[in-house]
C-alpha cells in the first residue's frame, strides 16, 4: 500500500504543445498587421513615370508589435497615388527584360527594381535610393538606443516576416533594421509568384580594392549570380557627384551693419523699417550629378587603370540644392523677441526702478489740473525750462533726469524720439509723417504695378493702424529696440519717454501727429483709438480757450461774435420793439431754410451745439455694459433715458437760447422732420401750421418732459457733454499705467501688419513653392497664396482679444516664408550675380533658378554644354582657385590608396579638372539571370554600390525562382 501511494503521489508534467509560443504570438501579430493594411496577395499596378520616386507624396502607416516584451515598431511604406494611370501598352513594355512568352508576372517589387525611369531618386527614403522600391514595410526596435547587434537574432526577426508574408500571400517586402541607426543597415525578403528576393547589404569605411571601379563591381555581381559567358549583358548606370560647398566670390547678400545709424545691427539700414533675411547662407551646398543612364557594361570602361567616365561627355547633368532647416533669419527673431515681451505682466517701475515711477509725476500734474482750466494760454518760464516749443531749431524732448540715466543713452533716445514726433525737429524734419495715413503702403517696382498688389484688400481690413503713422512707427522702433538695445528694459525706457511725451503735449495743447484726425476709428486698434482720444481732447481744449478769449473780448466790444444778422434783420428786429436782455438770443450759427417759429412767426435759427462726446470702444463697451444692468423696470428705464437724453436736452438749451419764444413744434421741425405733420398754407405770411407725430404725443413722452426742463442757455455756457480735460487725463492714465508688455500687446496686429507688407515686398519671389512645413492645403499652392491665407488668419486674430499663443502660431509661419524667400534670394544672387540688379538675366537662368527651389533636382539643359552647366561650372572653378586646388596631380592626392585610386579613377582631363573630385560615385547594375540553377527561370537581380569619402556600401537584391526548389 505504501508503495503504491508512492506510485500514487508521483506527478509527470504535461506540455501542451497546443499553446502558442512568443515566437509563434510574434509572427501572429506581424499577419495581422498585414491583414488590416491589406497587403495579402497580388499588387500590379501601373507602371513608375520618371522621377516619380522622387517627387511623390509617401505615406507612412506604423503599428507596435512585440517579441517576448521587446516591442518593434511595424511601418508600412507607400507612394500616395494622386491619379490612376492606364495600365501600360503591350507593345511597349514596362522593362527591356519582359518577353510575349512569360506567362506570370513578376512581383510588382521586381518590376520596381528593375525600372529604369527612377535611377538615382534625389530625396527619398534610404531603401527607395537603393532598391527603387514604391511600397516596403520596416521592422525596427522601437527603442533606437536598443538595436538589433547579435546575428542569431537578426536571422529570427528576418525568418519570422518570411513566415509571415509566405502565410499571408505577401508580395511587399519586408526588411529588419539592424546595427545602430547610424548604420542604415537592413536586411529584407520579398515573396510572390514563385520568386523569392533577398535584400542583402554590405557597409565598411572603406572599399576593397577591386570595388573601386565598374570593372571590379562587375565582377563582383557576376560571382555573386554565377553567371556564365552565355548571360545577357548587365545594364549599368553611373553617377558621380561634385559638391560645391564654399562660395568665395559671392558674398552673403545680407548688408553689413551701418555704424553710423542709430542702431548697429546686421540687416539694418533704416529705422523705419522691419529688417529682412538670414544671418547666415541658407544654401549650404550645390551638388553638380554627371549620369550615364542605363547603358550596356560593354559601352562603358572603368578600370584600375583607365577610365573613360569623363563628366563632360556624360549624357546627363543633374543639379539640386541642398538647404539649411532652419537658418536664423532676422524678421522671424524680432517677432520672436517682441511676442516673449507681450508675455511680461511688470510695469516701468518695476523694471526700470523708482526713479521711473510716472505716478509721482502725475501726481502732481493733477494736484495743478483745476489750476490750467483757469491758467492764461502763455505759459510761465518754469514749464518750459529744458523743452522748446515745436518750430525751433534746437529741440529737447520731455527727458526728466531719471530718463537720462536709463538702459538706452540720450544720443540714442533724442533720434528715436525724433523720429516718433518728428515735428518737434522743426520745419526741418528728417522723418515726416505722410499727408494722409493708408492700411496699405504705396509698393512701387517693375513686377507688378501700385494698387494691384494681391495682399491690398486683406490688408485694408485689418485692425491695425496707419502705415507710418505713429502706432506703427513705434511698434517698428519697440522691435528694434527690444532686439538691439537691452530687451525688455530698454523697450521700457522708450515707453516711458513716450508717456512723458504725450502728457507735456497735452499740457501744452499740442497735437500728437502721425494718427489721423477725426473721431477714434474703431476699425484701429486701441491704442491708436486712445491716441486719437488725447488729440480730440486737445482739439476741444483749443477751441474751449479760444471761444473763453473770444467772449472776453466781446464783453469788451460788446459784440456778440455767434451769429452774424443781415441788415434786413435787423431792420425787422427794430421793427418788432426792443427785447429785454434775457430774451436775447445768443449761440445762432446761421438761419434755417426758410422756417418760421410758430408762435411769433420770426426766421428759426440753427443754434451752436456741443458736438457728441467722442468715445474708444473700450468707453463704448462699458457704456453699454452700464445701460444693460440698469435693468428693465421703471426705475432702470427712467434713468436710462436720462443718460441717454443728456446730448438731447444741451441741444434742446442751445435752440433755446438761439430762438426765444419756440415751442418744442420748432425744435422738432429743425431736430427730426419727420416727427412734424405740416399742413398746407397759402399765406405765407402767417404762421406754419401742423402737428407732431403719434410718438411725440405719447404720455409721458421724453422730449416733451426734457423741454420743460430745458432753459435757453447757450453752448459755451452750458456743461460740458465732454469733459476734456477729465477725458485727457483718463487716458494719459492709462498709457502710464500699463507696462512695456501691455503696450507690446496692444502693438501685436499692428507689427505683424508690418510683417505682412515686409514680406509683399519681395513680389518677384512670389511663385516660389510653400514651405512643406506649413499646414495642408499648402503644399500644393505659391508662396503668394501661403501669404494670403497667413493675412487672412491675422485680420481675424486683430479683431480679437489678444493671444500671443494663436500670434506666436503665425510667427512661426512667417519665419517659414522668410526662409523660403531668403533661398531664393542666396540662389539668385549665387548664380545670376550682378545680373540679377541689372535685369540682363538671360530667361533660363532665371527658369533655372525657380526649378532648383521647386523640385528636388533639376536636369540641365544642354548637359555640360548648356548655358546652366557653364554657370555652375564657373563657381566650381572659383571655388577650386580660392582652395588652391588647380593642380590634381596623383603627388598632390591624400595618402591614403583608396583615395588615390578614386582620384584616378574619376577622371581629370578637361571638365573634369574643373570640378575636381566626385564627392560621391554611385554605380547601379541590373540584369535577368536564371537562378538558382541555369535551368531555372530568369528573374531579376540588382546591385548597388556608392562610394563616399569614408563610406562604401553594397546593397542588392538577389532573386531565386523557387518553383522547383
Amino acid at each position: 500500500m505504501g508503495t503504491q501511494n508512492a506510485d500514487d503521489q508521483e506527478v509527470f508534467e504535461i506540455v501542451d504543445f497546443t499553446t502558442a509560443s512568443e515566437w509563434e504570438c510574434f509572427i501572429a501579430a506581424v499577419v495581422e498587421a498585414v491583414h488590416e493594411w491589406r497587403l495579402s496577395g497580388e499588387r500590379q499596378l501601373s507602371p513608375l513615370s520618371k522621377g516619380q520616386l522622387a517627387t511623390a507624396k509617401w505615406s507612412e502607416r506604423t503599428v507596435e508589435v512585440k517579441f517576448a516584451e521587446f516591442p518593434f515598431k511595424m511601418t508600412h511604406h507607400c507612394i500616395i497615388s494622386e491619379t490612376v494611370e492606364s495600365p501600360p501598352d503591350e507593345s511597349e513594355p514596362s522593362t527591356e527584360y519582359e518577353t510575349e512568352e512569360e506567362t506570370e508576372k513578376w512581383p510588382q517589387a521586381l518590376d520596381d527594381i528593375m525600372n529604369r525611369e527612377n535611377d538615382f531618386p534625389a530625396r527619398a527614403h534610404c531603401l527607395v535610393r537603393w532598391y527603387g522600391l514604391r511600397e516596403f514595410v520596416t521592422l525596427s526596435p522601437s527603442n533606437a538606443n536598443q538595436p538589433i547587434i547579435c546575428p542569431s537574432k537578426s536571422k529570427l526577426l528576418l525568418s519570422s516576416l518570411t513566415i509571415a508574408a509566405n502565410n499571408t500571400n505577401c508580395q511587399v517586402p519586408m526588411f529588419v533594421y539592424v546595427l545602430p541607426p547610424s548604420e542604415k543597415m537592413y536586411l529584407g525578403v520579398g515573396l510572390g509568384s514563385g520568386v523569392r528576393t533577398d535584400y542583402d547589404m554590405i557597409h565598411m569605411r572603406h572599399p576593397p580594392r577591386q570595388c573601386t571601379h565598374l570593372s571590379g563591381l562587375l565582377d563582383v555581381f557576376r560571382s555573386k549570380l554565377k553567371c556564365n559567358e552565355t548571360s545577357p549583358p548587365v545594364l549599368v548606370s553611373v553617377r558621380f557627384t561634385y559638391i560645391l560647398s564654399e562660395w568665395p566670390h559671392t558674398l552673403w547678400t545680407q548688408q553689413p551693419p551701418d555704424f553710423d545709424a542709430t542702431l548697429t545691427d546686421v540687416g539694418f539700414s533704416d529705422l523705419g523699417k522691419l529688417p529682412f533675411g538670414a544671418l547666415s547662407d541658407p544654401v549650404s551646398e550645390l551638388h553638380l550629378s554627371a549620369t550615364w543612364p542605363c547603358v550596356s557594361e560593354d559601352v562603358l570602361v572603368d578600370s584600375d587603370v583607365y577610365s573613360d567616365l569623363d563628366p563632360g561627355s556624360a549624357p546627363l547633368w543633374t543639379a539640386r540644392l541642398v538647404t539649411n532647416a532652419s537658418p536664423p533669419c532676422l524678421l522671424s527673431e524680432y517677432l520672436t523677441e517682441f511676442l516673449h515681451v507681450c508675455r511680461n505682466n511688470q510695469s516701468v517701475t518695476q523694471i526700470l526702478g523708482p526713479d521711473f515711477t510716472p505716478e509721482v509725476e502725475d501726481a502732481a500734474e493733477f494736484s495743478s489740473a483745476l489750476d490750467r482750466l483757469t491758467e492764461p494760454s502763455v505759459p510761465t518760464l518754469s514749464k518750459i525750462v529744458g523743452r522748446v516749443r515745436p518750430g525751433s531749431k534746437n529741440v529737447k524732448h520731455s527727458s526728466s533726469q531719471p530718463g537720462e540715466m536709463g538702459p538706452i543713452s540720450v544720443d540714442i533716445l533724442v533720434p528715436i524720439l525724433n523720429y516718433l514726433f518728428p515735428d518737434a525737429e522743426g520745419e526741418e524734419q528728417s522723418a515726416p509723417f505722410p499727408s494722409t495715413l493708408s492700411q496699405v503702403p504705396e509698393w512701387t517696382g517693375e513686377d507688378a504695378p501700385a494698387g494691384e498688389h494681391p495682399l491690398k484688400a486683406l490688408l485694408s481690413n485689418m485692425k491695425s493702424s496707419g502705415v507710418d503713422g505713429l502706432v506703427w512707427r513705434l511698434a517698428i522702433v519697440l522691435c528694434h529696440v527690444i532686439h538691439s538695445l537691452g530687451g525688455l528694459p530698454a523697450a521700457a525706457h522708450i515707453w516711458h519717454e513716450v508717456v512723458l511725451e504725450l502728457r507735456f503735449r497735452w499740457d501744452n495743447a499740442i497735437l500728437v501727429p502721425g494718427i489721423g484726425s477725426g473721431s477714434p476709428d474703431l476699425a484701429s486698434t486701441l491704442l491708436h483709438q486712445k491716441l486719437q482720444m488725447l488729440n480730440c481732447c486737445i482739439i476741444r481744449r483749443r477751441a474751449r480757450e479760444q471761444s473763453l478769449s473770444k467772449s472776453s473780448n466781446d464783453e469788451v466790444d460788446e459784440e456778440d461774435e455767434f451769429y452774424e444778422c443781415e441788415e434786413e434783420m435787423e431792420e425787422e428786429e427794430k421793427s418788432n420793439g426792443t427785447r429785454s436782455s434775457w430774451d436775447k438770443p445768443e449761440g445762432r450759427l446761421k438761419r434755417c431754410g426758410k422756417l418760421r417759429l410758430i408762435k411769433t412767426n420770426e426766421q428759426l435759427f440753427v443754434p451752436f451745439t456741443q458736438e457728441p462726446a467722442p468715445m474708444t470702444e473700450d468707453r463704448l463697451e462699458e457704456h453699454a455694459d452700464v445701460l444693460l444692468r440698469l435693468g428693465t423696470d421703471t426705475v432702470g428705464s427712467q434713468l436710462r433715458a436720462r443718460m441717454m437724453s443728456a446730448s438731447l436736452l444741451s441741444d434742446m438749451e442751445s435752440f433755446k437760447a438761439a430762438n426765444p419764444g419756440a415751442v418744442l413744434e420748432d425744435f422738432v421741425r429743425w431736430y427730426s422732420p419727420r416727427d412734424w405733420i405740416e399742413e398746407e398754407s397759402d399765406d405765407p405770411s402767417h404762421p406754419p401750421q401742423g402737428s407732431l407725430s403719434a410718438r411725440m404725443q405719447i404720455p409721458g413722452n421724453m422730449w416733451k418732459e426734457v423741454w420743460n426742463s430745458a432753459k435757453p442757455v447757450p453752448a459755451r455756457r452750458q456743461k460740458r457733454l465732454f469733459d476734456d480735460t477729465r477725458e485727457a487725463e483718463q487716458v494719459l492714465h492709462w498709457l502710464a499705467s500699463m507696462g512695456p508688455g501691455g503696450v507690446c500687446g496692444h502693438l501685436q496686429p499692428t507689427i505683424l501688419h508690418a510683417s505682412l507688407c515686409r514680406l509683399a515686398e519681395e513680389r518677384a519671389l512670389f511663385s516660389l513653392p510653400a514651405p512643406n512645413s506649413l499646414p495642408q492645403p499648402c503644399h500644393s499652392n505659391t508662396l503668394a497664396t501661403v501669404l494670403e491665407m497667413i493675412a487672412q488668419r491675422v485680420v481675424r486674430l486683430s479683431r480679437q482679444p489678444p493671444d500671443s499663443n494663436k500670434y506666436q502660431e503665425v510667427v512661426e509661419q512667417i519665419a517659414e516664408v522668410e526662409t523660403c524667400i531668403a533661398r531664393a534670394q542666396s540662389v539668385r544672387h549665387k548664380l545670376l550675380g550682378d545680373s540679377s540688379e541689372s535685369h540682363t538675366t538671360s530667361k533660363p537662368l532665371e527658369d533655372l533658378v525657380l526649378r532648383l527651389l521647386n523640385s528636388p533636382e533639376v536636369i540641365l539643359d544642354g548637359g555640360s554644354r548648356g548655358s546652366a552647366a557653364a554657370v555652375i561650372r564657373k563657381l566650381f572653378q572659383q571655388a577650386r582657385r580660392a582652395s588652391m586646388m588647380v593642380d590634381d596631380s596623383p603627388q598632390e592626392s591624400p595618402s591614403n590608396h583608396n583615395d588615390r585610386r578614386a582620384s584616378m579613377n574619376s577622371g581629370h582631363a578637361g571638365t573634369a579638372s574643373e570640378l575636381g573630385r566626385p564627392a560621391g560615385r554611385e554605380y547601379l547594375l541590373r540584369t535577368l539571370v536564371p537562378a538558382p540553377m541555369a535551368y531555372s527561370r530568369p528573374v531579376p537581380h540588382r546591385m548597388f554600390a556608392v562610394l563616399l569619402q569614408n563610406e562604401f556600401r553594397l546593397a542588392g537584391a538577389y532573386s531565386q525562382d523557387t518553383t522547383f526548389c
